[in-house]
């Protein structure tokens, strides 16, 4: 069935704000394998602030919205996370209140299915703006069934920069659930998985980014670790990551851009497949 074009400019708001806890902040951290002190020394100057990949929790209510929203009509059984952008303003800290809105901004129809994507601002209590971040998501049951056009050649990376290995815990998916709010079934149910055509449970595609938050935060930001200096993150989710499995992480210079440094990132399973594509971070 196709997605519903009558959808876009739809806008979609949280009816009460988001209060950061210390608590779920930390948890969220740990549970893809967190060790910056920036998200659990409260003696640091200034105190803690949330892992800036928390804002897949803060910013879950108007992407619910969107997804159970019968008049847009995606098929849920069908959809998987296409890719995902963030742009961190502001540090999030313990007691910030965080109101988003979101607005669908775009359906692309593919042969194999149709991608909806859509942008949502959110604010903290003071009015300042201190994330923007745009979501698509792929509904294989929306294709044309027409050829799509001939895909533009990505970028061939240059020098390698860094290497670093995730290990993807077993029950890595149920621990990233709780904090994050993803409790997809895919996520969390193997034999549901199996029935959906998937080889079994695996990893939310935000724990995989939340890899190469850390990823580019541990290797690129100097021995002060400090998270926001990743300005921007971008990923395009290519292949699943099972529980288990150790992904690489890679990074490569691009070059300026926007006031900072942009860079590719790799992501690649054990055989060598790629599990993000055409991903970068910009780095002020």
């Amino acid at each position: 069935m196709p997605l519903n074009e009558k959808v876009i400019g739809k806008k979609y708001k949280e009816d009460e704000p988001f209060t950061i806890t210390a608590h779920e902040s930390m948890y969220y951290g740990l549970a893809y394998n967190e060790e910056n002190d920036a998200y659990f020394d409260n003696r640091r100057e200034g105190g803690i602030i949330a892992p800036p990949m928390y804002a897949v929790r803060y910013t879950s209510m108007p992407t619910a919205h969107i997804i159970l929203d019968q008049e847009v009509g995606m098929n849920m059984m069908m959809v998987v996370h296409y890719s995902q952008e963030f742009e961190w303003l502001k540090p999030i800290k313990p007691g910030d209140k965080i109101v988003s809105e979101a607005v669908i901004t775009h359906i692309d129809v593919r042969q194999k299915g149709g991608i909806l994507g859509w942008e949502i601002v959110s604010k903290n209590q003071h009015g300042e703006v201190v994330i923007n971040s745009k979501w698509e998501f792929f509904d294989k049951s929306a294709g044309s069934g027409e050829p799509d056009e001939k895909k533009k050649q990505l970028t061939e990376p240059g020098e390698i920069l860094w290497t670093q290995e995730m290990k993807v815990r077993n029950g890595q998916t149920f621990i990233y659930a709780e904090p994050s709010g993803d409790h997809n079934t895919i996520h969390v149910d193997d034999n549901f998985a199996k029935q959906v055509g998937l080889p079994g449970i695996i990893l939310q595609g935000l724990c995989t980014m939340a890899f190469a938050h850390k990823a580019a935060t541990d290797n690129l930001t100097g021995d002060e670790m400090d998270p926001m200096k990743i300005r921007k993150l971008k990923v395009n989710f290519s292949r699943p990551v099972i529980p288990g499995e150790i992904i690489i992480y890679q990074g490569y210079k691009i070059g300026e851009e926007d006031g900072g440094t942009k860079y590719g990132i790799i992501a690649k399973n054990p055989k060598g497949k790629d599990v993000l594509r055409d991903s970068w971070c910009l780095v002020i």
